[in-house]
């Protein structure tokens, strides 16, 4: 997402303007370089410079000409949907996550903590949020999703269900990826973010795959977050004591007991 800059030739920025502008090659442009930085305007971001003036008075265009923050909030678009980010929760952030109630401080403060140390994050430690729905549990892993692809950092969000739907298929078929590499995909990333704990049936074959993803990544010491609207008993319930034991394992609970957003007139969370 660094901003490149490079020298580009008067002759290469004339051309560039032609085709901008839909003027033919033929077109009698004549550019000279200023000898001052230029500025363009962004409605949404205000001004921001396309060129500089070096040292020994060179001018080098900066390219891309759009801009820098427009472009950076495009690849960060791009990378929440590539993370599997529901487009509901894509906009959502730390600074628009309203805090009604004194205990949403101390649970925000928490993910906001884990999001900015993330990198010294060695032992794999993870957060488990519980509460009822609309408490803004998507909002907050969403948040934290957005931070951690910002510094580089990859990202997945899926469902229980999901995880168990995707190892199942393995079983059905003889060509594609196989059980073994499936977990490995769920295994791989830096950050998993497991939504809808408590929906699924809590069969032992269930429980198998969801223990083999959660295992993997807490020998390979890779956080896992966990969205659920259970208690904790139910949470364990659901998973079995193994799996249960590998997301406790180090990991942080964060109880989310304040009424529903939805049912006071705000935006879902």
């Amino acid at each position: 997402m660094n901003t490149q800059t490079k020298h580009i030739s008067v002759r290469d920025l004339a051309e560039d303007i032609r085709r901008r502008h839909g003027l033919p090659q033929s077109s009698n442009v004549a550019l000279l370089p200023d000898r001052h930085p230029q500025y363009r305007q962004c409605e949404r971001h205000g001004r921001y410079p396309t060129s500089r003036i070096d040292a020994d008075g060179t001018v080098r265009y900066i390219m891309p000409a759009d801009c820098p923050r427009c472009r950076t909030e495009r690849q960060l678009e791009t990378l929440l949907d590539r993370a599997a980010i529901p487009q509901r929760y894509q906009h959502c952030d730390f600074g628009n996550y309203r805090i009604i109630y004194p205990a949403q401080r101390a649970v925000v403060d928490v993910c906001q903590r884990f999001a900015t140390d993330f990198a010294e994050n060695r032992d794999g430690r993870g957060l488990i949020l519980l509460g009822p729905p609309g408490t803004g549990k998507n909002h907050l892993a969403a948040a934290m999703a957005r931070e951690l692809l910002a510094q580089g950092h990859t990202v997945l969000q899926t469902t229980v269900w999901e995880v168990i739907d995707r190892i199942r298929e393995t079983w059905r078929r003889e060509e594609g990826p196989s059980e073994r590499a499936v977990i490995k995909t769920f295994a791989a990333v830096d950050l998993l973010i497991l939504d809808e704990i408590g929906k699924q049936h809590g069969s032992d074959s269930e429980r198998v795959s969801l223990f083999a993803v959660l295992d993997s990544r807490s020998r390979d010491c890779r956080p896992t977050i966990v969205l659920s609207n259970e208690t904790l008993a139910g949470v364990e319930s659901t998973l079995g004591a193994a799996a249960f034991d590998r997301l406790c394992h180090h990991g942080t609970l964060l109880q989310c007991p304040w009424p529903s957003y939805r049912r006071q007139g705000g935006q879902p969370r």
